[in-house]
C-alpha cells in the first residue's frame, strides 16, 4: 500500500524502531569501507550451519583443480581454469553474502578471490570467524540485558 503523495497525508504517528537498524562497521579503519550488518539476526546461525559446509566443498575444488586435460591447449585450459574458478569464486561470495544477509564481499573482499589462502586459511574464513565474533559478543550482551531486566521485575517475587 504506497502512498503518493505523503506531504499531503494524515497519519496518526511516528513509530520509531531505529534501535532494530542494522549497525554499521568501518573495514580496517576506511571510511570507503563500510559494512551494515544486523548483528541480533538469529537466523545467521541458520544460514552458516547451512553454507559454511558448501563453501568448504567449493574452495576444497578449486584446490584440486586438474590443470591438462588430453589434447587441450594452453589457451583451451587457461579459458577453462579461469572460467571454473571465477564460477567458484562467485558462488562463494554469494553464499558468504547469505550467510549475513548483507553484502558483505563487496565491502571485505574488493580484491582476491575468497578462497585466497593466508596462513592456512581461506579469505572467506577470515572474514566470517571475524564477523561472527560480532554476532557472539552482540548475543552474549543482548543475553546479559535480558537477564538484567527479568531480575529486576522478578525481584519484589524473588526477594533477592
Amino acid at each position: 500500500m504506497g502512498l503518493t503523495n505523503p506531504e499531503n497525508e494524515v497519519f496518526d504517528g511516528n513509530i520509531d524502531l531505529s534501535e532494530t537498524r542494522k549497525k554499521r562497521f568501518r573495514i580496517n579503519g576506511d571510511n570507503n569501507l563500510v559494512l551494515e550488518l544486523n548483528t541480533s539476526d538469529m537466523n545467521t546461525i541458520v544460514r552458516l550451519r547451512d553454507d559454511y559446509p558448501k563453501l568448504m566443498k567449493l574452495a576444497n575444488k578449486v584446490l584440486n583443480l586438474k590443470n591438462k586435460v588430453e589434447g587441450e591447449t594452453e589457451q583451451e585450459e587457461l579459458t577453462r581454469m579461469g572460467n571454473m574458478i571465477e564460477s567458484i569464486d562467485t558462488e562463494m561470495r554469494d553464499l558468504v553474502d547469505h550467510i549475513f544477509d548483507s553484502k558483505v564481499c563487496q565491502v571485505c573482499a574488493v580484491d582476491g578471490s575468497m578462497y585466497d589462502l593466508f596462513n592456512g586459511k581461506f579469505r572467506f574464513e577470515h572474514i566470517i570467524e571475524k564477523l561472527s565474533d560480532l554476532y557472539g559478543n552482540n548475543m552474549k550482551d543482548e543475553f546479559k540485558a535480558v537477564n538484567a531486566r527479568v531480575k529486576k521485575h522478578t525481584a519484589k517475587y524473588t526477594k533477592k
